[in-house]
């Protein structure tokens, strides 16, 4: 406990699934966690009230990540109301709906390049001046195993996700000077709404495929993110970490 304490965290993508494990498990680490999302206010407004229950600081913020000025307010209200931002985990996203990559329409394409991409290089793009000029940052991206291990029927998804991990360490070797470590996460299947979205066959299939023959918790998936926010993952530059059951194996 106390590993994230005195920090400031702002979650993007907090409300459910990993990014609701995850700023619940930076809160009882103490951060003080602003929690961003394009869901409604009150699905925001359950994860505050889980953390300031649990007698932790937190905050609501709105966020569509496929609007520029959003990911902008939502970086700037928690410099405002806490002074600094020292931890940003960018993990909105969504999945890829059913069907071969020449049946999919280019809507689609764009709008999983909108929030998977763009929205991860948007949080970074306004959180990293901050950062510098404080000399001291964590921003920790997700992606997906489909990032080492594209299959099919998901390949834009892929993309964008193999995508965010060239980002991630791109970016990390311009900043890490600065005093801040960019990394990101790459979760294997996990029980989201993206998973129970997905065909029930599918699901029973990859869970065969896993070595551990079961799917992760979404509180399985958060420790990554501490580790990677806290100080203990200092010499962590533009690295990925894998919880996947053994999916991707390196």
């Amino acid at each position: 406990m106390g590993r994230l304490k005195g920090r400031n965290a702002l979650v993007i993508g907090a409300a459910t699934g990993i990014g609701r494990s995850v700023a619940l498990s930076f809160a009882r680490e103490g951060a003080c966690v602003g929690v961003a999302d394009h869901a409604t206010a009150r699905e925001r407004d359950q994860v505050v009230e889980a953390i300031v229950a649990a007698g932790g600081k937190a905050s609501s913020v709105p966020c569509d990540v496929t609007v520029e000025s959003d990911v902008a307010t939502a970086i700037n209200r928690m410099i405002e109301n806490s002074g600094r931002i020292d931890i940003l985990v960018n993990n909105a996203g969504i999945g890829q709906p059913a069907g071969d990559f020449v049946d999919l329409p280019f809507s689609v394409w764009q709008r999983l390049v909108d929030i998977n991409l763009y929205g991860v290089a948007l949080g970074m793009r306004y959180a990293l001046p901050p950062m510098l000029a404080q000399g001291y940052g964590r921003i920790i991206n997700t992606a997906s195993q489909l990032a080492h291990k594209p299959a099919a029927g998901a390949s834009v998804y892929s993309a964008t996700k193999a995508a965010v991990v060239g980002l991630t360490v791109a970016v990390a070797q311009e900043v890490a000077a600065g005093g801040v470590a960019i990394n990101c996460v790459c979760p294997g299947p996990t029980d989201t709404a993206t998973w129970r979205a997905s065909d029930v066959n599918w699901r029973a299939w990859k869970t065969q495929q896993l070595p551990i023959r079961r799917i992760a918790d979404p509180d399985e998936i958060a420790p990554a993110y501490v580790y990677l926010a806290s100080d203990e993952a200092a010499f962590m530059i533009g690295q990925t970490i894998s919880p996947n059951g053994g999916d991707v194996s390196w």
